[in-house]
């Protein structure tokens, strides 16, 4: 029986800790085959992980920001017949851990086996955790066994996920771990691995989950968590995530155990303090379960379109799958094979509807022209890795990937394009995403040049769906649907809501006199200039020729410069104003988390960022009034010739365009 044992790790204040936690395994009776430490998006702790821990594999995790995302990159790589699963401030209390851990495995039904964790506290127990004995009643609180679990080997509901293991073949059939559910950093919720045991259970009643109390951790307790705003948190969180448990699987498996541990445990332990004379620690229990049943009910209570609460992102090929089921809100792709049929909102837990009345049409790949693909980057490879990772899938059989560094004292880049033939390593020492993607285009070799960002995950077939408009001679640039790859901050909601990149599910035909074939397009009299119409720049293709003859995306626009956008828009305005074809296309799909990338760069005058397009020989800017420090910052501005007037809420100033050299590309 092989072992691979995961731990997940997402911060350096944990060091020694993690550092213990690798030792503790190392230091076990039972050999083990593999250990996989999981860095959740912190590339300076997987770069210190990697020099200073021997005798593990370091990955980084390749989902979405979070404990289940890291453990589900684990399961990814992971070899063992058996997954045993270690939070990085948890060590093992004994070097016989993991064999107590491994026994009951000896039973074929056994699927999963979890062990106890004691706390490791700063100081003393403090009033807010109180206990009757070794374990406190609100010892779960801080991730510790707590009073009410089995003292001796016995089956139970789940398992705590500081100190687990499952059957690797249980992931093959019931699947990894509810990304939506779970930790992100220090936020205090979780109940992803009691949906997985449940779920487990419900797919295979005959399935036995254990707990094994002797096969022990001792888990860290830092200081932070013993504050009375801890404890309403936590027990908040815990709320809101049995709330989710119950819209996934159902509330009477999601609170069984939580009706006799609020039933029996919590009053005996209430009176046992009041006759101690110990009032906080009365009132901790008090304030623990209102709080953990104002939680439970906000979540109950979450409306499909509450603007703030959390939102999945999926996919579901109607043609293969059954209907897949959230935890929250959810925004689902509905395709058919190849048919991208349009995007639907489903409550929490019920099924989304299959489009039925659209039809799916068959496709099959057109003629394949040699591909680049430019990916500019400035100091994020660990998201330019992911974005290259989803170009590779495509199985595009001429391709060629250039990622352009914009920060070239970056390494990790140089050696993301040593690890596969197709991808090229372009430095680009002047900032700017416009001069990357130029900088790109000049060292394309490919008959068309598609573009996407470096935190975009694209779809299989967004390759295939761009170029295969191509086979009309007359169009000149493509576009494609852009859909958020995550809604887990406000910030993310607030900006599909108030536009987002996608542009509809229907294919439009852009050129000079107007668009055609979508009934929803209303151009306007100002048109061509109409921002956001034509598409985005991280979803875009361009013949060749076509880029290079428009000159490419303008320096003085786009992020890095002043502008902090608009390159894309104004180089669409500028083919079609040329006489050129732009298509829209709803094939191709591209996933990205750009609604956080945007909140970073708005920060700075707390509203969104200034959209700029060019009106030869001069640019109109639309900006909000908070941004006024924006034009005065701007080396383009000119307020004496153009003076900036206000209409409504927003200020309109005109800024004079500078001459500036022309970029020039190989033929």
């Amino acid at each position: 029986m092989r072992i691979t044992v995961v731990i997940c790790a997402y911060t350096e204040r944990r060091w020694p800790d993690l550092v213990a936690a690798v030792e503790s395994v190392a230091a076990q009776t039972v050999p083990v085959d593999q250990v996989l430490l999981v860095i959740d998006h912190n590339p300076s702790l997987a770069a210190r992980a990697a020099a200073e821990i021997g005798g593990v594999s370091v990955l980084a995790n390749e989902n979405r920001r979070g404990l289940s995302g890291a453990r589900n990159t684990a399961l990814a790589h992971a070899t063992g017949d058996i997954v045993v699963f270690l939070d990085d401030d948890a060590s093992a209390a004994s070097p016989d851990w993991l064999d107590l851990l491994l026994a009951p495995y000896s039973d074929p039904s056994v699927a999963a086996v979890g062990g106890a964790a004691t706390p490791l506290w700063p100081d003393e127990r403090p009033a807010t955790l109180p206990a009757g004995s070794e374990r406190g009643e609100l010892d779960w609180v801080v991730g510790c066994t707590y009073t009410g679990q089995p003292v001796q080997l016995a089956e139970v509901r789940n398992l705590m996920g500081c100190n687990m293991s499952f059957r690797r073949t249980v992931f093959a059939a019931v699947g990894g771990f509810t990304e939506d559910m779970g930790r992100v950093g220090t936020v205090p919720v979780g109940c992803e691995e009691t949906e997985l045991c449940i779920r487990l259970r419900q797919h295979d009643p005959s399935a036995r989950i254990v707990f094994e109390p002797r096969a022990l951790v001792r888990h860290r307790v830092s200081p932070d968590r013993l504050s009375w705003s801890y404890l309403r948190r936590r027990s908040w969180g815990e709320g809101i995530s049995k709330a989710a448990v119950s819209r996934l699987v159902g509330a009477g498996d999601a609170l069984s155990t939580e009706r006799a541990y609020t039933t029996r445990i919590i009053p005996a332990a209430f009176f046992r303090e009041l006759l101690r004379l110990h009032v906080a620690g009365a009132l901790a229990l008090v304030v623990s379960v209102l709080f953990a049943a104002a939680g439970y009910a906000r979540g109950k209570l979450t409306r499909a379109n509450r603007e703030l609460g959390p939102v999945s992102v999926g996919e579901w090929d109607r043609s293969a799958e059954d209907p897949p089921r959230f935890p929250y809100p959810a925004r689902v792709l509905v395709r058919d094979r190849l048919t991208v049929l349009g995007e639907v909102t489903v409550a929490a837990g019920a099924e989304p509807d299959g489009l039925w009345d659209r039809p799916a049409t068959e496709d099959e790949r057109f003629a394949t022209p040699s591909v680049t693909v430019v990916v500019p980057s400035a100091g994020r490879p660990e998201l330019a890795a992911r974005c290259v990772r989803s170009l590779l899938a495509t199985g595009y059989p001429q391709l060629e990937i250039i990622v352009v560094d914009n920060r070239p004292e970056v390494p990790a880049l140089r050696r993301l394009a040593a690890s596969d033939d197709r991808i090229r390593y372009v430095p680009e020492p002047v900032r700017g995403l416009s001069n990357a993607r130029n900088r790109g285009a000049a060292e394309a070799s490919g008959e068309i040049i598609a573009f996407t960002d470096d935190d975009a995950v694209v779809d299989r077939l967004w390759l295939d769906r761009l170029v295969a408009e191509f086979a009309d001679p007359a169009v000149d640039c493509v576009t494609g649907l852009v859909l958020p790859y995550a809604l887990e901050t406000p910030a993310q909601q607030w900006f599909e809501q108030w536009g987002g990149f996608g542009k509809g599910f229907r294919r439009t035909r852009f050129d000079a006199r107007g668009a055609s074939g979508s009934d929803d397009i209303r151009t306007g009299p100002l048109y061509p200039f109409a921002a956001g119409l034509f598409g985005s720049g991280n979803s875009m293709a361009w013949r060749a020729m076509s880029y290079r003859e428009l000159g490419g995306c303008d320096p003085l626009l786009g992020a890095g410069s002043s502008t902090k956008s608009g390159e894309d828009l104004e180089l669409f305005i500028r083919l079609l104003r040329t006489g050129g074809v732009l298509v829209y296309t709803l094939m191709p799909l591209c996933g990205t988390n750009i609604a956080a990338v945007w909140t970073t760069s708005s920060a700075r005058c707390g509203a969104t960022a200034p959209v700029c397009c060019r009106c030869s020989p001069c640019m109109w800017a639309v900006v909000p009034p908070s941004c006024s420090p924006w034009l005065a910052a701007c080396p383009a501005a000119s307020g004496t010739s153009c003076p900036t007037t206000r209409r409504g809420s927003v200020a309109v100033a005109r800024i004079s365009r500078p001459n500036c050299p022309k970029r020039s590309f190989a033929a």
